[in-house]
């Protein structure tokens, strides 16, 4: 079902209203995974000496365009947002409780360019010609391709060109 980003209210936000209202709250994160790129974190929030609520994360290396350099403070943002909503900073529209950092990755995992805000993801043409190319050279398509911009879908289109013309140039000519 489609939805709209612009809907959801980002972690930023939720976590300067909470220190707005509580300047004297700790928020602590944890790294307590990392292996094999996959991140998991947790996020304590803490008034007056309790917890008042936690938050998980969990965000794999190069899942999505932030990912491909980011994914560990993205898995940290996403631990601090949900432990926001768990404490009841969900925004203005408590059917909206996942942050926009969230529902972004839900876009990434769907793979669906149809429900951001205007963007400048990769087109249906240029993934397609990827897939094909791949296949045709016997390759693997990278996970994760939906949620690349048209530039890096155009590096990595190039990028394969170049591999096409240098198998060509290697393989010697057949002397009839």
């Amino acid at each position: 079902m489609p939805f709209d980003l612009s809907d959801y209210e980002p972690v930023a936000s939720r976590l300067d209203r909470f220190l707005k209202a509580h300047p004297d709250a700790r928020v602590i994160t944890d790294l307590v995974h990392y292996l094999s790129d996959v991140a998991v974190f947790k996020c304590e929030l803490w008034i007056d000496g309790e917890i008042i609520a936690t938050g998980w994360a969990e965000e794999i290396r190069g899942q999505g365009n932030v990912n491909k350099t980011s994914h560990v403070e993205n898995c940290e943002t996403g631990a601090v947002g949900r432990a926001l909503a768990n404490a009841g900073l969900s925004g203005s529209d408590f059917a909206k409780r996942p942050s926009r950092e969230e529902m972004s990755k839900v876009q990434r995992m769907q793979g669906d360019t149809h429900i951001t805000e205007p963007s400048n993801l990769a087109s249906d043409k240029q993934l397609n010609m990827i897939r094909a190319v791949c296949k045709s050279m016997g390759r693997t398509v990278p996970s994760g391709i939906q949620g690349w911009t048209k530039s890096e879908a155009s590096k990595y289109i190039d990028s394969l060109k170049s591999g096409v013309a240098e198998l060509k140039q290697q393989e010697p000519e057949e002397p009839f």
